[in-house]
């Protein structure tokens, strides 16, 4: 069934669930009406430019929620300005008293003006991932795939800054893919690698220069044992790759800094990489993406971004050295994920070392998913799991 291509919708800190609608039912015009909350938020403005993007007309209508009697006025107001025009009401947003306002007083009004035909009204069921009409005829459509990666970050506010990837992109991706190999290796064996992940992580970070502290790159480091099994093995494969030198005894050297981030964890981000370019998310996927808020011009670098189905999954690699709060991480990930990506956002933590029950039960409380050391085998799984989901 086709759908009157004006769209009036009421900003909201959630506005997806008003730019699904309009690009699935391809609006050509979108009226926003803007609470004085949401205009201090500049939510309607964010909606704006993400209808824009599209080429598809918005404008913001003030519309003060001071009391019943104010809301239902303005109603009134909107719908002569509309006259006989067919349009979409989605009452989606807002509270429950500018929702009774837009279905008792403007669709009533816009049914029974001279010409006009009734008006289509629809809720945006993003949990269940479906558009449920009410009139003119009530029926249920599925959700379509309709949002990408720039879609949800210029709906919540956010832009991308430097390009896609950053500006060191291409040279990451190089060195990525001519240790390819030895980072789905990594991956697989992690659990056989154990605490040895913790250890080099840390003999790693102990080598790497840091300007802050006017430390030198340290290319000679001292493990605390022999590796022997699986970690040996791995000091045999950095060899052949020429990122260490390794003659069988506990000492280490590091050929350079970029080495030495690679083994201290940097893996993990390669190996997050490498899991996601096989996945094909409808709405795209990024590595290294560089974002920056249009309102307060905070920027941050996310590892990887990943959109599917209208949601996106934000993941984190940390490469954490003993003393770094894992849960003071898991609390800014999950606050960051809401904020690039919306309720629908999720958040993973892909971390080079083990994680503790506390920290675990932190992530559980905070909705972030969380793969250690060794069980980073199991990405790929986890990853189709959260297309499925």
């Amino acid at each position: 069934m086709s759908t009157p291509p004006l769209h009036i919708v009421i900003a909201t800190g959630q506005n997806q669930a008003n730019l699904i609608p309009a690009l699935q039912c391809r609006a050509q015009e979108v009226w926003i009406l803007e609470t004085p909350a949401m205009q201090r938020l500049r939510s309607a403005a964010h909606l704006v430019t993400a209808l824009n993007a599209h080429g598809i007309a918005a404008r913001t209508l003030p519309f003060a929620d001071d009391d019943v009697t104010t809301l239902h006025r303005q109603a009134e107001r909107i719908a002569r300005e509309v006259g006989s025009r067919a349009v979409t009401i989605n009452f989606t947003g807002g509270t429950k008293p500018m929702t009774l306002a837009l279905v008792q007083t403007l669709a009533a009004d816009l049914a029974t003006a001279p010409g006009a035909e009734p008006p289509h009204l629809v809720y945006c069921d993003t949990k269940n991932r479906r558009l449920d009409w009410l009139a003119p005829q009530p029926r249920s459509e599925a959700m379509q795939p309709v949002l990408g990666i720039d879609d949800i970050l210029l709906v919540q506010g956010y832009r991308r800054v430097g390009g896609t990837g950053g500006p060191n992109l291409a040279g990451w991706q190089a060195a990525a893919q001519e240790r390819a190999d030895l980072t789905r290796w990594l991956g697989e064996h992690s659990a056989e690698l154990g605490g040895f992940l913790g250890a080099l992580n840390h003999v790693a970070n102990a080598a790497r220069a840091d300007p802050h502290r006017h430390k030198p790159f340290e290319p000679e480091q001292r493990l605390r044992h022999i590796p022997n099994g699986a970690p040996k093995e791995l000091l045999r494969r950095a060899c052949a790759h020429g990122l260490i030198s390794w003659g069988g005894a506990d000492t280490v050297h590091f050929h350079d800094d970029s080495a030495a981030q690679y083994l201290g964890g940097g893996w993990v981000e390669e190996l997050a990489a490498l899991k996601m370019r096989g996945l094909r998310p409808n709405g795209g996927w990024e590595p290294r993406l560089c974002i920056e808020h249009v309102d307060t011009r905070t920027r941050n670098e996310l590892d990887a971004v990943l959109v599917h189905d209208n949601r996106m999954l934000v993941v984190e690699c940390k490469a954490a050295r003993p003393d770094d709060d894992l849960s003071d991480w898991i609390y800014k990930l999950a606050k960051l994920a809401e904020a690039v990506g919306g309720q629908m956002a999720q958040a993973m933590l892909l971390s080079a070392r083990e994680m503790n029950q506390a920290q675990r039960n932190r992530a559980k409380e905070y909705r972030v998913d969380v793969l250690s050391a060794g069980e980073l085998r199991q990405l790929p799984e986890r990853l189709r799991h959260w297309t499925q989901a």
